[in-house]
């Protein structure tokens, strides 16, 4: 397609009101696609609609913007310019979040259970999202159940359709920003719906008439314009509940993958290995917001190096990063920031000739997406996210995986805290392990899972939230030292098993009183004292394989001893010949991508700081016989050596990013 060497992308917020007839009254389409043309852009997201509903172009169907009125051609002439500068346009279209027909139309809202929407009650809910501000009534949603509203939305994309000339649409918030009662939902899902966000029938009810609905848009714009790439914001289907509705259902209907993530770089990195296996075409499209934290500080830049970071990270997975822009109210740009820009993508685009080859990954993370609870608990998302910080630091060649993606080329999988939820995938990960597959497993979420793999029969949960895993004798060393007099300590409870056919290598060990009991025996904590046969870690053999299970996510703990006690016992199983090691600093990554004459090892440093603290120069080895080494992309020669089966070579000083080709 089109866009599969396009990586320097760019989106400016437009979500402005009309109210105040300064909004937008300085908007320039020329100026606009200068800044692109600066900022070494490919490929533009432009506005087409906004949240607030007004449409940037004449509408028959909708509520055009006022400042279009005089100039109603104003964004047209932005696609238009685009086309004539050589970058590719996307449209941006925001699905149920539209404040104007939310407001034209009472009978298509989405309403909370006392019957009133959030716009009409101005209520806050802690649910899914606050953007940038708790008042709710900012926002007005439509709901997805509702057949005349999906009418609509058809309608206002022939229109655009019709009057633009765009390469690709996007489709913005394919998700359920809360629980809908409305009529039309209540209908849907068969009688009353239940509060309980978690409840199966309802994540089930909200993924099916979301994916139906997200599958309904991309089949409409196919029908039209069948070789048109659709893609939809996919970032709810990292970061919230799995009552959200954003699921594999709405990946189903991307022709592309990608969204808009706000957090810390090791989360950046999660989410380009799970987004890069979760496409069905390259390069999945990674977004970032150039304010700092996000576009509620509309003033406040990252730094070159903070932008740069942000951008490695993606080059290193091979993906396409979208910068998000915002707007100010009048229509203006800062150019100084496209100055800037410029300078970002000016160091990206010499290495994107190298995009190429298939990424290796040795140990998979295997991200339940629909195991993803609420609040502050752990949870299938948390503890993958923490786990890849754990493999990332340890210099492990791993991926993201999970029910969209195949499971057999892993050595070894970790799948945490998987719920019943995730049960239609079961038949997969028994198959994996019996192929010869090494599967760690936590908790007792999806029980049938654990029992069929282990034996342990799930009893219930501990009700203290201080627990202790005590290692058998023999195994002090895989839990770091820890020993049956000085246990492992848990601020969590655990899963409690009745013992299976596999081999208890660590128990429960509980504190001498009950969480509800006056007494205690140290008043400022919760020692151990009492020792249990409750297994707290299993190993097993299983068809071919092997099963490692903690009743306890050992993988969401973030002091480093927990995170080698993880690695170990990952490792039980026999650890792998890992295709590359490195003495490399723990906050440096390091990923490889290979192909039939080259491995290509890209290194980041993940430093968060406004200026970016060099890395001093490190060894990297790699499993391949290599005729060259090369520093990318002027090609110098790097002196390496051929040393017991691997290429070991030593990098230059890193500041940022690096990659290196290995010619073979």
């Amino acid at each position: 397609m089109f866009y599969s060497n396009l990586y320097r992308r760019h989106l400016l917020d437009m979500h402005i009101e009309d109210w105040n007839p300064e909004f937008l009254s300085e908007f320039s389409p020329e100026t606009y696609v200068e800044n692109l043309k600066k900022a070494r852009i490919n490929y533009a997201m432009i506005y087409l609609q906004s949240h607030a509903g007004l449409c940037y172009y004449p509408t028959k169907t909708g509520v055009m913007h006022k400042r279009l009125e005089k100039e109603p051609d104003l964004i047209k002439r932005v696609v238009d310019l685009c086309h004539a500068a050589g970058i590719k346009v996307c449209g941006y279209y925001s699905l149920n979040y539209n404040t104007r027909e939310h407001d034209r139309h009472p009978e298509w809202r989405m309403v909370q259970i006392d019957g009133k929407s959030r716009r009409e009650s101005g209520s806050s809910s802690d649910e899914q999202l606050s953007f940038a501000s708790t008042k709710q009534a900012r926002y007005g949603l439509c709901c997805p159940s509702n057949h005349d509203y999906r009418k609509f939305v058809y309608a206002q994309i022939d229109e655009m359709l019709e009057y633009f000339d765009c390469d690709a649409l996007f489709f913005d918030m394919p998700f359920w920003s809360h629980t809908c009662y409305c009529p039309k939902c209540v209908e849907a899902f068969g009688g009353p719906i239940p509060e309980d966000l978690m409840d199966r029938k309802l994540v089930e009810f909200k993924a099916r008439m979301m994916g139906e609905f997200i599958q309904s848009v991309t089949d409409h714009v196919k029908s039209r314009r069948p070789d048109m790439p659709v893609e939809h914001n996919f970032a709810q289907g990292i970061t919230s509940s799995s009552s959200c509705g954003c699921l594999e259902e709405v990946l189903a209907a991307c022709d592309y993958v990608g969204g808009d993530l706000y957090g810390d770089l090791y989360n950046h990195a999660f989410a380009c290995k799970f987004y890069k296996n979760a496409t069905k075409n390259q390069p999945f499209e990674q977004m970032f917001s150039r304010c700092k934290p996000a576009l509620r500080m509309h003033t406040l830049t990252k730094t070159l190096d903070e932008m740069k970071t942000a951008v490695a990270s993606t080059m290193q997975h091979h993906g396409a990063t979208l910068v998000i822009d915002a707007i100010d109210p009048i229509g203006t740009m800062d150019s100084r920031l496209y100055d800037q820009l410029g300078e970002l993508f000016a160091f990206q685009e010499p290495y994107e000739p190298y995009f190429r080859g298939e990424m290796v990954e040795q140990v998979g993370l295997y991200y339940g997406m629909r195991s993803r609870g609420r609040g502050n608990i752990p949870t299938s998302r948390s503890c993958c996210a923490n786990a890849g910080k754990t493999l990332t630091r340890a210099h492990i060649p791993f991926g993201v995986t999970g029910s969209f993606h195949d499971l057999s080329g892993y050595k070894v999988m970790a799948a945490p805290l998987l719920l019943s939820t995730e049960d239609k995938d079961n038949d997969r990960l028994i198959e994996y392990v019996e192929k010869g597959g090494t599967l760690y497993l936590s908790g007792c979420g999806n029980a049938a899972l654990v029992e069929k793999l282990t034996g342990n029969r799930f009893v219930e949960m501990t009700e203290e939230v201080n627990i202790y895993v005590a290692p058998e004798p023999g195994y002090e060393d895989v839990f770091c030292g820890f020993n049956a007099k000085y246990p492992v300590p848990f601020e969590q409870n655990a899963a409690v098993v009745e013992p299976g056919f596999g081999q208890v290598i660590a128990t429960l060990t509980f504190p001498y009183t009950k969480p509800d009991d006056v007494r205690y025996a140290s008043i400022h904590s919760n020692p151990p004292g009492v020792p249990s046969r409750i297994p707290a870690v299993t190993v097993n053999s299983y068809g071919a394989g092997k099963v490692i299970w903690s009743a306890i996510p050992v993988e969401n703990e973030t002091y480093e001893e927990y995170r080698q006690i993880f690695l170990n016992l990952l490792h039980l199983g026999g650890k792998p010949d890992y295709f590359f090691t490195s003495d490399a600093p723990r906050n440096v990554e390091i990923t490889a991508f290979r192909d039939a004459d080259t491995v290509t090892v890209h290194a980041t440093v993940l430093d968060e700081e406004a200026v970016s603290t060099p890395a001093a120069p490190f060894t990297v080895r790699v499993r391949v016989k290599a005729k060259s080494v090369k520093l990318l992309p002027g090609g110098e020669e790097i002196p390496f050596a051929w040393e017991n089966g691997y290429t070991v070579f030593q990098t230059q000083k890193l500041h940022i990013f690096d990659m290196y080709a290995l010619e073979l």
